[in-house]
């Protein structure tokens, strides 16, 4: 090579950044969007872009550096750094500037590069025939601009619209030939903007303010088919990264309430990220399990939304990890049925106000669609119906689900070659109020969630009751501790005034020699046996006293005992093995208190025993002195 390297010059950062994304994916199969989006890089457009074109041309790449023997010739080279800089000079911007050593090397094999990519193209034009190429579709947001507005802004860049098609067919004909400078308005969405293919709006200011949203037509469907009315609650059960959830948002107006539902951590903060993006004020987003969801909030929710993780078999424009990418093993699919079958079903079956339920995903495997479609249809009875989307859009929509299975040809699908946008599967419930829910009991239904939430709507009374419950136990125990520590007194004094042959017998009967009934030390024993009771006993008092609140009270608390019997038992039960170990801890504390008082005692009879003694004594020597005095007393006076 040529003097005129730079070595100290360092390599651009995009580039660097792309490259070491580039092979993490390729050698750890990590997720393209989470090595983006996670670190927060400044130009995340760019570097998703690079990264993307550079996983789709891995073949052609492959062959290029077999021909032009690039990696050979130049062993310092770093292989992922090589691919990139020649995807951005090849299919990106076309060209490479800076004096950095590796830009220089590959600018010097550009013209090798070039000849062998038409050699390769060449070969392929003949080999396979050319695909209809996917247009660029742009969601416009209506919480930030009107249709009307976004059409007036690109016509002033000076794109021209084409007048809206009369039939279906007419407008994938339009759509088909599309070219600058012309865009269309989507046929069935119409805030949703079609644009040639090669067109970019990373750079876009309507696309970094929130107001345009890159997102294809069929992603559009499910928020478009599901229409919830303003002021109403809707779920998105498995809402990263966001895009369907401030569809929602838009079609609300703001007006209601969206519950955004996201278990992984990293793509919930997409998640609120797009929500702040968007300025979609009426989104609330959840960091939780799908199926952990409050049920408190299910009473109010009258549309869900289900868009499950699935294989992405749909979509055409994602890159190639591997040779074999595209091809997804029978083990993940039966996974995924799976986790699709739990969340669908949960959302039927634990929503007792909704109205409408979609079911969607990027998949076209029949595992992940129709297969999950008749499963839940045999746990929901009647209580749902699936809607005819074929009969909805009747003759405005080619593709649909297979009459093979039981929902027939009910649900909607996407052909990517037939209706230019990725590969969707959609399906539509609506409810019939006049049956009820059924109980199921298997994983997303509604029997575990129903004996733990027994009558949600009276929670606050069963609540209100506990804490009655709870306060009138306190003041009982208080009232106890009173009568006991007032006939503790009434025995001390009992037993100081007692004679000395009693506190004989007292110690006698501690020492377990002397058991006589009747004497106020067995008396004492028998408080202390009472007091000193297992924890089964105290579970069996504490049974009764609760036997007896409930007798007295109002007829009213106890039919709504009545009806909560279940959630009662449940409760009853905790709070008996939380008062094992309380009456465990308290039998401790009162054995220890007891033998204190009972060790006072003792001392005290004793000192009242030695002053009886010593009164006794006393009285004796005053009698002998009283008659010294008179005989004394005698003697004088004789």
């Amino acid at each position: 090579m040529s003097d005129g390297f730079v070595h100290s010059v360092k390599v651009p950062r995009i580039y660097k950044i792309t490259a070491n994304i580039v092979r993490c994916v390729q050698e750890q199969g990590a997720s393209l969007k989470g090595l983006i989006y996670e670190k927060k890089h400044p130009n995340v457009s760019g570097i998703y872009a690079l990264s993307v074109n550079t996983l789709k041309a891995g073949l052609q790449l492959d062959v290029l550096l077999e021909k032009t023997q690039i990696l050979t010739e130049q062993p310092r080279l770093d292989p992922w750094l090589t691919r990139v800089l020649i995807t951005e000079l090849l299919w990106g911007k076309k060209h490479l500037h800076g004096p950095s050593k590796p830009i220089q090397t590959i600018l010097s094999y550009a013209d090798l590069l070039q000849k062998e990519l038409e050699n390769l193209e060449s070969t392929r034009s003949s080999a396979t025939p050319r695909k209809v190429q996917r247009p660029r579709y742009v969601r416009v947001n209506t919480l930030l601009l009107s249709i009307r507005e976004a059409i007036s802004l690109f016509k002033e860049e000076g794109w021209k619209l084409l007048t809206k098609s009369e039939s279906y067919s007419s407008y994938l004909q339009s759509l088909a030939l599309l070219s600058e400078p012309y865009f269309l308005q989507d046929f069935h969405v119409p805030e949703v903007l079609a644009f040639p293919s090669s067109t970019s709006f990373y750079d876009h200011a309507g696309y970094r303010n929130g107001k345009l949203i890159l997102q294809d037509k069929a992603s559009c469907l499910p928020a478009h088919l599901l229409d919830p009315k303003e002021n109403s609650h809707v779920v998105d059960l498995c809402a990263a990264p966001g895009m369907k959830s401030t569809h929602l948002a838009a079609k609300l107006q703001n007006k209601g309430t969206i519950y955004a539902v996201e278990i992984d951590k990293r793509r919930f903060e997409t998640l609120r990220e797009q929500i702040e993006l968007t300025h979609s004020s009426c989104v609330e987003p959840h960091n939780q399990d799908a199926l952990t969801f409050n049920p408190k909030e299910c009473h109010r929710v009258h549309y869900v939304l289900v868009d499950p993780s699935c294989s992405g078999s749909g979509i055409i424009d994602r890159p190639k990890l591997s040779n074999v990418d595209g091809e997804v093993e029978p083990e993940r699919l039966q996974n995924l049925q799976s986790i699709q079958v739990y969340l669908l079903r949960y959302a039927l079956l634990n929503f007792p106000n909704v109205k409408r339920v979609i079911y969607s995903t990027c998949s076209v495997h029949p595992e992940e669609n129709e297969k999950v479609i008749d499963e839940v249809l045999g746990n929901v009875g009647d209580a749902y119906r699936l809607v005819s989307i074929k009969d909805m859009l009747k003759e405005n929509w080619l593709n649909f689900s297979s009459p093979e299975y039981q929902c027939g040809d009910k649900c909607l699908y996407s052909k990517p070659d037939v209706d230019l946008c990725n590969g969707f599967f959609v399906a539509m419930f609506e409810r019939n109020f006049e049956v009820p829910l059924p109980e199921c009991k298997r994983k997303g239904g509604n029997a575990n969630l129903d004996r733990s939430n027994l009558n949600a709507e009276e929670n606050n009374i069963t609540e209100n009751d506990g804490k009655i419950t709870k306060k009138v136990s306190r003041k009982k125990k208080k009232r106890g501790k009173k009568k006991h520590k007032s006939s503790m007194i009434d025995e001390q004094t009992d037993e100081t005034s007692g004679q000395a042959g009693e506190f004989e017998k007292n110690v006698e009967t501690k020492n377990g020699k002397v058991d006589e009934p009747g004497d106020v030390i067995d008396n004492e024993k028998a408080t202390l046996n009472e007091s000193e009771d297992t924890p089964q006993t105290a579970k069996s008092k504490k049974s009764k006293r609760k036997r007896k609140l409930n007798d007295n009270e109002d007829a009213s608390q106890v039919e709504d005992n009545e009806k909560n019997k279940e959630t009662i038992e449940i409760c009853d039960v905790e709070e008996m093995e939380q008062d094992e170990e309380v009456s465990s801890t308290s039998s401790k504390k009162k054995k220890k208190k007891k033998e204190k008082k009972e060790h006072e005692e003792v001392v005290e009879i004793d000192d009242d025993v030695k002053k009886s003694k010593e009164g006794q004594t006393e009285s004796v020597k005053e009698k002998r002195k009283k008659k010294n005095k008179k005989v004394i007393e005698i003697d004088n006076d004789e």
